[in-house]
């Protein structure tokens, strides 16, 4: 799941990418009720080089209607 979120259409923010996943784990195992998603971006250039850029959520269903 999380391979095809990252290599279909961009996002703007990782959070808005690890949302996304969030939902299709959800959407595709019913019997999850809560799950950690970490995404990071390794390299990136942000007012000069940064090793690795990243963000981390946590969603239960109860907090994601």
């Amino acid at each position: 799941l999380a391979r095809e979120v990252v290599e279909g259409p961009s996002f703007n923010l990782l959070e808005s990418v690890a949302t996304k996943i969030v939902k299709d784990i959800f959407a595709s195992y019913r019997q999850i009720s809560a799950v950690r998603v970490r995404v990071g971006k390794p390299h990136v250039a942000v007012k000069g080089p940064v090793e690795y850029l990243g963000v981390e959520i946590y969603r239960s269903r109860t907090n994601m209607k």
